[in-house]
Parts: C-alpha cells; sequence; structure tokens
C-alpha cells in the first residue's frame, strides 16, 4: 500500500521555491545564538518567508486579496512588524527545544541525516540561480533548518511522553442540543447606521419563537419551514462559553428529547431541545482535547524554564531586521506517491507535535523540468 511521504515535519515539497527577499544579510552571517551556538541569516530566513507564504496563501485563497504588510497597527507597528514577532517566537521555541536534545540523548541517525540531504537538495534544486541569490539560499542553511525541526519534534515528545492520557468518560462528558436563534440586530440604513428593533418588532420575533416552543420539539424543524431561521446543533459541557450563558443553563436542565421555553437574552431569543445527554463522538474529541491541553501543559512547563535562561536565545537585532517581507511569495507543493518504506518514526504521531504546535505535513515535490520557471514561480517586485 502507497502513502504520502512525510519528512521531518517539513521538507522541500512544502519550502520548495520560496523568496526570502530584501535580506541584506549574508546567509552565513549569525542572527542569534543560542546557548552560544551561532545560528545563521539563512536558517532564520527560510523559516520566516514560510511563515510569510502560508499567511499569503491565506489571504489569497480565503480573503481573495494580497497581504499589505507595510499597513500599519498600534502606531507606527506594520503588518509585517506584527507578523515576525510571532515568526521569531516560534523560531526562538524551535532552536531552544532542540538544543536540549543531548538532555535526552536524542541525536541524528545516518539513514535520517540521508533523509535530510536529500530534502535539501530537493530545495535547492527546485529554486534557479536568480532565486537562490535572492534567497540567499545554500545547502547548508537548509540542512540546519531541517535538522533543527527534526530534534525539536523529537525533543517536544519525549518532554511529554509521562503525560497521563488517560480520561474518564465524565470528565470528558458532552450533551448535545438543538436550537434556533433568533436575533435582534437591529437593521442598517441607507447610510450604513444601525437601526434598533423597536419593542413592536421584538414582539414579533419573539412570537416566532413561541411559535416554535408550541409546535413541540418533535415538530422544531418544521416549525421554521420557509423562514429565515435554521436549527443549528452544539454539543457542550459545563464550561462551555460560545453562547450565551442562559442558553446553556436551560438545555442542563432538560430531560433527551424535551425543549426548552423561550430563552431571553439581551442579543436574541433562543429555543432549545436537549438531544442527547451523552454524545459519544464529542466526548472522544473532548478526551483528545484535554489530553491535548495536558501536553501542552507539561511542555510550556518545561519550555518556560529553558527560556529565562540568560544565554538560551540571544538575538542580533540588526541581522534579524534584515529579513523583510518585500517581495511577494508563491509556494507550490506537489503530491508524491512513496512505499510505506519512509520516514518512520520522523513526526510519526501526525500533524500536531507534542507541544500542542501544528505541524505541516507534505510529500515530496518534484522539481518541473520542462520548465524555466522554478517550482514556485517569478518575483513580484512590489
Amino acid at each position: 500500500m502507497k502513502k504520502s511521504t512525510r519528512v521531518l515535519g517539513i521538507t522541500a515539497g512544502m519550502m520548495a521555491a520560496l523568496f526570502l527577499t530584501g535580506c541584506n544579510a549574508k546567509d552565513t552571517d549569525t542572527v542569534a545564538t543560542v546557548y552560544g551556538t551561532p545560528v545563521t541569516v539563512g536558517e532564520a530566513g527560510l523559516f520566516a518567508t514560510y511563515q510569510q507564504a502560508q499567511y499569503e496563501a491565506f489571504y489569497s485563497m480565503y480573503l481573495g486579496t494580497t497581504v499589505d504588510w507595510s499597513q500599519t497597527y498600534e502606531g507606527d507597528k506594520t503588518m509585517e512588524d506584527q507578523t515576525k514577532e510571532g515568526v521569531l517566537e516560534q523560531f526562538k521555541k524551535m532552536q531552544i527545544v532542540a538544543s536540549h536534545a543531548a538532555d535526552y540523548n536524542i541525536s541524528i541517525s545516518e539513514e535520517e541525516q540521508a533523509k535530510i540531504e536529500e530534502a535539501a537538495t530537493k530545495l535547492i534544486e527546485a529554486n534557479d540561480e536568480k532565486a537562490q541569490k535572492a534567497l540567499h539560499m545554500s545547502k547548508e542553511s537548509a540542512v540546519s533548518l531541517f535538522e533543527t525541526y527534526y530534534l525539536y519534534n523529537k525533543v517536544s515528545e519525549v518532554m511529554v511522553a509521562d503525560v497521563n492520557t488517560e480520561v474518564s468518560d465524565e470528565e470528558a462528558a458532552q450533551k448535545k442540543m438543538s436550537y434556533i436563534e433568533f436575533s435582534l440586530a437591529g437593521t442598517t440604513d441607507e447610510e450604513g447606521n444601525t437601526v434598533e428593533l423597536t419593542e413592536d418588532e421584538k414582539a414579533a420575533v419573539k412570537a416566532k419563537a413561541e411559535a416554535v416552543v408550541t409546535a413541540g420539539a418533535a415538530e422544531m424543524e418544521n416549525a421554521i419551514t420557509g423562514t429565515d431561521y435554521s436549527v443549528l446543533e452544539a454539543t457542550f459541557d459545563e464550561e462551555s462559553d460560545t453562547l450565551d450563558t442562559a442558553v446553556y443553563e436551560a438545555a442542563n436542565k432538560l430531560k433527551e428529547g424535551e425543549m426548552s421555553s423561550v430563552i431571553e437574552t439581551e442579543t436574541a431569543y433562543y429555543v432549545v431541545r436537549l438531544d442527547s445527554n451523552f454524545d459519544k463522538e464529542a466526548t472522544e474529541s473532548k478526551k483528545e482535547s484535554i489530553v491535548e491541553e495536558r501536553k501542552t501543559e507539561a511542555f510550556d512547563k518545561v519550555y518556560e524554564g529553558w527560556e529565562t535562561e540568560e544565554d538560551a536565545f540571544v538575538l542580533d537585532e540588526s541581522a534579524w531586521k534584515s529579513i523583510r517581507f518585500k517581495d511577494k511569495i508563491s509556494l507550490k507543493t506537489e503530491e508524491a506517491e512513496a512505499s510505506e518504506e519512509t520516514t518512520e518514526d520522523v513526526n510519526a504521531e501526525g500533524t500536531e507535535d507534542a507541544s500542542g504546535e501544528a505541524v505541516e505535513e507534505t510529500a515530496e515535490a518534484t522539481p518541473d523540468a520542462e520548465s524555466t520557471e522554478n517550482a514556485a514561480g517569478e518575483t513580484t517586485e512590489e
């Protein structure tokens, strides 16, 4: 049986043809030291620019627009400044955690090193000379980044290995309800101003909610046929807070199959039906969530101790500032099939690492031999 290759949490396919532009420092310059060991601009740049690519892909796919990195927030802070602050925290965490590999007797085997070298080679080959120059890209910086990812993932797993993964049904129990929300939001006039509902209009909305209650639990869906309202579903427990507290309080008082009276809140009227006192699927999902919370707490407890050490991570501000989000990034990945003999034990737990942070998963990409354009497309000057 074949499956997509998973390589080191991040692969040449993911990193193919990133454009690290506006970077004045040399690829070999030091951007930070981790317990006295230098980390290069090349490694930091590859990491930072991949995060840029993720942002730009999101804006393009879901918002249908491009990122304006120069847009300012909170005074003089730009979108680029804000994003880079978050990127730096991620990069710092990855570097510090990876540096503790020896504490856990973790190292990179010859076989694993060969996979890293192969991924780095494919990354270099996926970019033409022009792109490599703009990126200040070298095989050394790519190898270093992949090694850091690998060690970070492996150390993270060990840091949370002793976390209790047993969660009882009682602790994770989730109920399931159906509900209808009758909004009291006002309308908008021609000038864009909000016009609050009158008391008569609010009374009319409440009458619609009361009609559903009169129809009864079994007729809940039919009672709103032909209206602008919908029957929605939600699972919940004592800690749920997505809806108004009054909604959960009313639902908790119901027996299975029962419907509430009209629930009044400041923003809407609600009608609720309790469908299940114990939703098995939602409860299992909650168990997984509880375990991940425990792992995150265990990870953070150890990491916070490391982070506060004076020489844990010393940043060269000028070198970091030289990494800029000037040019647009186009990131292309390709699915590839491989045998089951892939990277066993390399981020084998899935798409989330032990610290609770997302770990990207993809297949290795193969450069397009028919095209003179690199795998990502052309850079676009601002």
